[in-house]
């Protein structure tokens, strides 16, 4: 974890990670509120605040300081700038840093649909002379049999494509009707499975 990084939360306040961000350890490190624990016979710390650290906008090396009033108030003040920021939850704030992090971890993140789940095992692509173009994929469904999705397209049809359903275990071969339409691409497909053979043809005059 690089320590010296300091996160914008907006034009008051940001925050950082200190030494203790996901865990307990034998030192403190950059922690400021910190608490200790003897586990196994040693004295572990711990960070009161998530391992986040609030500081002021305006001089980021500067950490406030968080005043509780006298009536359960509560501000935090920049000791450069004599700033007075209020705040109703300490929490909330902390809650906020964390999403804002969360937000840097998942921006790669893989979406699953749960009503949908396929998992990725095996991915084909190849381009035939004739500008036509195979992109095959081999995946497991949510039950736990394999699924093939043959996608079929022509470097003419500007992205354009047709994608069909394979699955073996089911003997079933479908096509996505939210693609183009299998007619205006291909005039017949043919699956043999064991023990059966499914072939659609197509003819585009009839649709």
């Amino acid at each position: 974890m690089d320590e010296k990084l300091i996160y914008r939360l907006d034009d008051n306040i940001s925050f950082r990670k200190c030494s203790l961000f996901g865990g307990g350890s034998l030192t403190r490190g950059t922690c400021t509120c910190f608490r200790q624990k003897e586990i196994q016979w040693k004295n572990y710390y711990f960070c009161n605040r998530e391992g986040i650290h609030l500081h002021c906008t305006k001089h980021p090396e500067i950490e406030y300081e968080v005043v509780c009033g006298d009536y359960g108030g509560m501000h935090l003040s920049c000791p450069k700038c004599n700033s007075q920021i209020e705040i109703d939850n300490l929490n909330e704030i902390i809650s906020k840093c964390l999403r804002m992090l969360n937000m840097e971890f998942f921006k790669d993140a893989t979406l699953i649909r749960l009503d949908d789940w396929y998992v990725p095992e095996i991915k084909q692509k190849e381009k035939l002379e004739s500008g036509y173009w195979i992109h095959t994929d081999v995946k497991t469904d949510k039950d736990g049999d394999t699924m093939i999705v043959v996608y079929v397209g022509h470097k003419d049809m500007k992205g354009k494509k047709t994608q069909f359903f394979i699955k073996p275990e089911k003997l079933q071969l479908s096509s996505d009707h939210k693609d183009l339409d299998p007619a205006q691409i291909l005039s017949k497909i043919e699956v043999t499975f064991k023990g059966r053979k499914i072939s659609q043809e197509y003819d585009e005059e009839e649709i």
